[in-house]
Protein backbone atom coordinates (compact mmCIF):
# COMPACT_ATOMS: atom_id res chain seq x y z
CA UNK A 1 0.00 0.00 0.00
CA UNK A 2 1.23 3.64 -1.28
CA UNK A 3 2.01 6.38 1.61
CA UNK A 4 -0.41 8.38 -0.86
CA UNK A 5 -3.36 5.58 0.12
CA UNK A 6 -2.88 4.87 3.36
CA UNK A 7 -2.90 8.71 3.97
CA UNK A 8 -6.37 8.73 2.19
CA UNK A 9 -7.50 5.69 3.87
CA UNK A 10 -6.89 7.08 7.36
CA UNK A 11 -8.22 10.55 6.45
CA UNK A 12 -11.66 9.58 5.37
CA UNK A 13 -11.64 7.05 8.13
CA UNK A 14 -11.19 10.10 10.69
CA UNK A 15 -13.72 11.85 9.00
CA UNK A 16 -16.54 8.96 9.39
CA UNK A 17 -15.64 8.78 12.86
CA UNK A 18 -17.37 11.75 13.95
CA UNK A 19 -20.89 11.03 12.53
CA UNK A 20 -20.49 7.71 14.31
CA UNK A 21 -19.60 8.32 17.68
CA UNK A 22 -21.93 11.65 17.94
CA UNK A 23 -24.78 8.76 16.69
CA UNK A 24 -23.51 5.83 18.96
CA UNK A 25 -23.28 8.04 21.95
CA UNK A 26 -26.79 9.30 21.38
CA UNK A 27 -28.30 6.17 21.40
CA UNK A 28 -26.39 4.94 24.68
CA UNK A 29 -27.79 8.27 26.15
CA UNK A 30 -31.52 7.38 24.71
CA UNK A 31 -31.23 3.92 26.66
CA UNK A 32 -29.43 5.61 29.87
CA UNK A 33 -26.83 3.22 29.15
CA UNK A 34 -24.52 6.02 29.38
CA UNK A 35 -24.73 9.65 30.39
CA UNK A 36 -22.29 11.30 28.27
CA UNK A 37 -23.96 14.11 26.63
CA UNK A 38 -22.32 17.08 28.75
CA UNK A 39 -18.75 16.22 28.10
CA UNK A 40 -19.26 14.56 24.30
CA UNK A 41 -18.53 17.63 22.24
CA UNK A 42 -14.97 17.81 23.94
CA UNK A 43 -14.51 13.97 23.97
CA UNK A 44 -14.87 14.01 20.75
CA UNK A 45 -12.60 16.72 19.94
CA UNK A 46 -10.13 15.26 22.01
CA UNK A 47 -9.67 12.02 20.57
CA UNK A 48 -10.00 12.83 16.95
CA UNK A 49 -7.06 16.16 17.69
CA UNK A 50 -5.27 13.04 19.06
CA UNK A 51 -5.69 10.65 15.82
CA UNK A 52 -5.24 13.46 13.32
CA UNK A 53 -1.87 13.57 15.43
CA UNK A 54 -1.36 9.94 14.93
CA UNK A 55 -2.43 10.18 11.18
CA UNK A 56 0.48 12.93 10.65
CA UNK A 57 3.13 11.21 12.43
CA UNK A 58 2.42 7.96 10.74
CA UNK A 59 1.19 8.50 7.44
CA UNK A 60 2.87 11.77 6.13
CA UNK A 61 6.36 11.12 4.72
CA UNK A 62 9.67 12.63 6.32
CA UNK A 63 11.68 14.87 4.63
CA UNK A 64 15.16 16.01 5.24
CA UNK A 65 13.96 19.89 4.77
CA UNK A 66 12.62 21.70 7.70
CA UNK A 67 10.64 24.11 5.28
CA UNK A 68 9.29 20.85 3.14
CA UNK A 69 8.47 19.34 6.49
CA UNK A 70 6.61 23.15 7.82
CA UNK A 71 4.24 22.81 4.39
CA UNK A 72 3.37 19.62 4.62
CA UNK A 73 2.33 20.58 8.18
CA UNK A 74 0.27 23.68 7.05
CA UNK A 75 -1.18 21.17 4.47
CA UNK A 76 -1.73 18.51 6.49
CA UNK A 77 -4.03 21.08 9.11
CA UNK A 78 -5.56 22.91 6.53
CA UNK A 79 -7.25 19.81 5.06
CA UNK A 80 -8.22 18.17 8.19
CA UNK A 81 -9.33 21.80 9.40
CA UNK A 82 -11.94 21.43 6.12
CA UNK A 83 -12.83 17.87 6.80
CA UNK A 84 -13.53 18.21 10.52
CA UNK A 85 -16.06 21.32 9.20
CA UNK A 86 -17.54 18.75 6.93
CA UNK A 87 -18.02 15.78 9.34
CA UNK A 88 -19.39 18.54 11.92
CA UNK A 89 -22.30 19.19 9.54
CA UNK A 90 -22.74 15.66 8.10
CA UNK A 91 -22.91 15.02 11.90
CA UNK A 92 -25.95 17.66 12.21
CA UNK A 93 -27.07 16.40 9.06
CA UNK A 94 -27.25 12.96 9.72
CA UNK A 95 -28.47 13.10 13.57
CA UNK A 96 -31.55 15.38 12.09
CA UNK A 97 -32.49 12.76 10.38
CA UNK A 98 -32.37 10.07 12.84
CA UNK A 99 -33.72 12.34 15.41
CA UNK A 100 -35.80 14.87 13.70
CA UNK A 101 -35.89 18.67 14.41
Amino acid sequence: MTVGLRLALNVFAWFLAMPVLFVSAAALESHRILSISNHMALMTAVVLSLWAGVIYWRCVPGTPGMWRRAGYLAAFLGVMFLLGWAAMWVTFVVMLAIYGA
